[in-house]
């Protein structure tokens, strides 16, 4: 560490500078210092006691507020941290990163409309930050905002045209518009950034399903869960590929995985057990019926696809 006045190296616990002779008991710009040490090795409390000491003595010090802040959010102290942020901001002369850091907070706490003001405040500061855009573009999805939001992450992609996360939440918003094309051209360029970034290969299966190019989606279906084998999404959307192109074997063992991890699905029993009726398989097709009222008695569905099957395997007399 270094004596704030004459910057020479000085021990952490040390009281005065050897060298220029200065006090280090009180001087917040040496307090602030320790409390750095501390929060950068991980020591919230200790830093955040430290920070109270800066502050007590000089309630105007803008980077004790914001740090402060910084340590309430790595707690998760996001009512803490908004406060210490908001303090931070009547003196900071950096006052981009405390509004981008309040935004997040703001975010953290479902106060949508807030952490708006805020990263538009950080943008009006640094409009070339991709990230500040890309947040943006979350707050606005999340009040289902979808053209804000796409002009939001459109912006960041225009600064950062590799920024994967961005055109992935890009692709989701253009999802939820019906624009099923662009969804596919933005999850296409994800996957030829990070080849093995799941959750893209899933929503690029699920916009080729909607767009009814159902062998391309199989396809991303299956390398979803190549990459991550407990990723029931999407053994189950592999298995609606396979039922919608009438291949009812290959669906069976797709919605057999889903069950492997999630035995509680009753709607993978029902999906189940109308693959087994179309193979003619009435037994399996009962037992996994039963299986899915087990779970939720109530079920229409398993209801009527029971009483259908009854019918099904019911002898009739001659003449009825």
């Amino acid at each position: 560490m270094e004596c704030p006045k004459c910057q020479s190296l000085v021990s952490e616990r040390a009281r005065f500078c050897d060298q220029c002779g200065a006090s280090l008991i009180k001087d917040v710009g040496f307090l602030h210092q320790r409390a750095l040490e501390h929060y950068h090795r991980g020591m919230l409390d200790q830093a955040l006691l430290l920070w109270e000491e800066v502050i007590k003595e000089d309630p105007g010090f803008a980077r004790a507020h914001y740090y402060k802040g910084m340590a309430h959010y790595d707690r998760g102290e996001l009512d803490r941290a908004v406060d210490s942020f908001k303090r931070a901001l009547k003196n900071d002369n950096e006052p981009f990163r405390v509004y981008f850091k309040l935004g997040m907070a703001l975010y953290g706490l479902g106060n949508l409309a807030a952490s708006i003001d805020s990263y538009r405040r950080a943008l009006e500061i640094n409009p070339k930050s991709a990230e500040t855009h890309y947040r943006l573009g979350l707050s606005f999805l999340r009040v289902s905002d979808l053209e804000k939001a796409q002009e939001a992450l459109e912006a960041s992609i225009e600064i950062n045209p590799v920024y994967t996360r961005a055109l992935y939440i890009l692709g989701v918003v253009l999802s939820q518009r019906g624009d099923n094309k662009g969804a596919i051209q933005r999850f296409k360029k994800v996957l030829e950034i990070s080849p093995s970034y799941t959750a893209a290969s899933f929503e690029l299966g699920m916009a080729l399903f909607k767009e009814g190019k159902i062998d391309e989606a199989i396809s991303e279906f299956e390398s979803s869960v190549s990459s991550k084998e407990k990723f029931s999404p999407g053994h189950f959307m592999l298995g609606e590929a396979y039922r919608k192109q009438g291949d009812f074997s290959a669906a069976t063992v797709a919605y057999s995985e889903v069950l492997k991890l999630n035995p509680k699905d009753a709607d993978t029993y029902i999906r189940l057990a109308e693959c087994y009726m179309q193979m003619d398989l009435l037994d399996a097709a009962g037992r996994e019926l039963e299986s899915a009222l087990r779970i939720n008695p109530q079920n229409r569905d398993a209801q009527y696809l029971q009483s259908h099957l009854r019918e099904m395997t019911t002898p009739h007399k001659p003449g009825f």
